[in-house]
């Protein structure tokens, strides 16, 4: 009877010891960079293919919900789309483009034609083309 009174009372203070909680707040684990990978400047994680967005003014992918051009001329680039959103009021354009570092926003100057100092957007028969310097770079293909 003493052998079970030892046991019950032994399982009982270690079951409780399992249940104490670790303090993790001064864990050097916390300041491991997040899963997933780094985020940018605006929070958006870089790994998953996220980007700002300056017409949604959030985290987007750019190849989802909008118009995806081929660029016309491989042998000189390795990138081989570039994606323009629009805004609801189609007064502007953002192009995600390799050749920049950031989205490029360009303004409504006519119907079907966005500018900016650098790049023109324009749609012709239904499909869009990006021009630089008179140079189609990436064109819509349906």
């Amino acid at each position: 009877m003493k052998h079970i009174t030892f046991i019950l009372i032994s399982v009982v203070l270690f079951s409780c010891q399992g249940s104490v909680q670790k303090d993790t707040s001064n864990d050097s684990s916390s300041s491991l960079p997040p899963i997933g990978g780094v985020k940018d400047k605006h929070g958006c994680l870089v790994s998953a293919g996220y980007t700002w967005s300056k017409i949604k003014e959030e985290c987007i992918r750019p190849w989802e919900g909008t118009i995806t051009m081929n660029v016309t001329d491989t042998s000189t680039n390795f990138e081989t789309a570039a994606f323009v959103l629009m805004d609801s009021l189609k007064q502007k354009a953002e192009l995600f483009i390799n050749e920049e570092e950031e989205s490029i926003l360009l303004d409504s100057i006519a119907p079907h034609l966005y500018a900016n100092n650098n790049y023109k957007l324009i749609e012709e028969n239904h499909c869009w083309s990006l021009i630089h310097q008179e140079e189609v770079l990436y064109e819509e293909k349906k």
